[in-house]
This record gives C-alpha cells, sequence and structure tokens, in this order.
C-alpha cells in the first residue's frame, strides 16, 4: 500500500532542501509547491540581520547625526520640494552591491505659527472685514503696509478694514430715431473707507517660514470683493517662485551639514520592486 502522505512529507523536505541549496548559491529562481509558508527566524535570533527602519526630526542636526553614525556606501539624500523634507536613504548601495533602501533617516521642517497663520490666510480665499483686521492686529509686528508710495500704519489700516463703505454708480444712455433704438447701461463699484484712512493695498509681512530658515519678505496682494457684505482677499505674490527658493535654501543647509558624505539631489526616491 502506497503511503501518500510520506510521499508528500518527503517531497517537501526534498523542496526545502533544494530552496536552501538555491539560497547559498544566490540563485533567483527556484520552483516549490505554492503551499509552503515562509517562516522567518530573525526575531529568534541575538541580533538583527541589518539596520531598517525609518528615523523622523524636525531638527537639522539631529537628521545630520544620525546619518553621520549610520551612513552606508552608496548612501544619498533626496530634497522634497513641494514637502519641505529631506530623505536619506541609508543603505541604498551601489550598482555593483544595491541595498534594500529601507533604513532611512527624515527631516520634516517645521513651519513657524506666523508662516502657518500666513498661509492660511493669504490663500485667496474670501475673508470677512473682521478676519482680515484680526490677522493684521494679531501680527502686527511683522506686517508694514502701502497704497502705492504712501507708508499706512498698521493700526491705520486695521481701522480702513473694519469699516468699508461701497460706493455704486449707474449711469444709463438712451437713443432713439425713427428706425432704430439703442441703450447702453454702465456700472461701477468701488470700496473705500469710511474712517478717512486709506485702504492698504500692499502688506509685507516678514518671518521665519520654517524652523531653521532665514527670515523672508513675502509680499501680499490685497483686494476687496464688493457685495451685499465686502469681503477681502489677501494672496502671496509669487508664491510658486517662494516654494522653490525655500527648498534650494533647505538643500544648501543640508548639504552643509552633511558635509559632503553623500550627495544631495532634488527630487524624491521610491523603491522598485
Amino acid at each position: 500500500m502506497i503511503d501518500h502522505t510520506a510521499i508528500e512529507a518527503l517531497a517537501k523536505a526534498q523542496a526545502i532542501t533544494a530552496a536552501n541549496e538555491a539560497a547559498a548559491r544566490s540563485a533567483t529562481l527556484v520552483a516549490l509547491p505554492n503551499d509552503f509558508q515562509i517562516h522567518d527566524l530573525e526575531a529568534f535570533q541575538l541580533m538583527r540581520r541589518r539596520q531598517r527602519g525609518t528615523m523622523t526630526t524636525t531638527t537639522l542636526e539631529d537628521f545630520a547625526q544620525y546619518l553621520a553614525s549610520y551612513i552606508e556606501p552608496g548612501a544619498a539624500v533626496f530634497i522634497d520640494q513641494p514637502k519641505m523634507a529631506a530623505t536619506a536613504v541609508l543603505n541604498l548601495g551601489t550598482t555593483a552591491a544595491p541595498g534594500h533602501a529601507d533604513h532611512r533617516a527624515v527631516l520634516q521642517l517645521q513651519q513657524t505659527a506666523a508662516f502657518k497663520a500666513l498661509a492660511s490666510t493669504a490663500s485667496g480665499r474670501g475673508l470677512t472685514q473682521t478676519e482680515a483686521a484680526e490677522f493684521l492686529e494679531d501680527w502686527a509686528p511683522l506686517v508694514a503696509c502701502s497704497k502705492g508710495e504712501e507708508i499706512i500704519d498698521t493700526i491705520k489700516a486695521v481701522g480702513a478694514l473694519r469699516n468699508i463703505t461701497i460706493e455704486g454708480l449707474r449711469k444709463v444712455q438712451a437713443t432713439e430715431s425713427q428706425l432704430s433704438a439703442t441703450r447702453s447701461a454702465l456700472e461701477s463699484v468701488s470700496a473705500s473707507s469710511g474712517s478717512g484712512h486709506p485702504l492698504p493695498t500692499e502688506i509685507t509681512f516678514i518671518t521665519e517660514p520654517y524652523l531653521g530658515l532665514p527670515a523672508r519678505r513675502f509680499k501680499l496682494r490685497l483686494s476687496v470683493l464688493t457685495g451685499d457684505k465686502p469681503q477681502i482677499t489677501l494672496r502671496i505674490q509669487n508664491a510658486e517662485q517662494h516654494q522653490q527658493d525655500m527648498a534650494a535654501e533647505l538643500a544648501t543647509l543640508v548639504r552643509q551639514a552633511v558635509q559632503a558624505q553623500c550627495p544631495v539631489i532634488q527630487g524624491s526616491y521610491v523603491t522598485g520592486k
């Protein structure tokens, strides 16, 4: 009588032996039954096979210190411009000896409170008079207001925003002849301050955007949306250029901190399968 269980067990044992021999020879492919389960014995060993994981920090000094302690040949740092972050892939390896690329250090710059408020308020969305005025009041030490060449005191600018008058003018012109008739209407709306102080058209906001980056001068464009209730819009001029410049500053600081231990590249790195 044929013992099918014993035959199956023998076949599995032979397959496992073949797999172990193939792994020892660094073979890339091996044929195995599809009902085998893989068991990793690393958890039962005294030490891990290698370093892996991700360290995240908001401090450039700690990022550089960790990189110096665990860097391996072929490591690289990638600067993610939209996220204002730097990722060091410490075991990237080389072309001849590629690594697993799963040991990383991430520097995620933290926005300052002032820049966070600026980005939220000066996004081009409609603000109430109170929201716009309180924004200038809260950050008055960082703000300078102007209208053309005229410098406007911030307190007076706040008063002007709180007291806006909307004036409308409608003009109708009609012309009639024996064979035709034409009519045209011209309507204009203007906004001014009832406080007697001029409304600012440009606001300068000076602040450190991220912890560790130098202070920047942001120019804001102020506009008034007329309607039943006036709305104020604030928009950062050349916002995309500011983002590029800040990413370049981050790359420069990272290069200085890593001291040429590895290349610093603008972009991000995704591990392939």
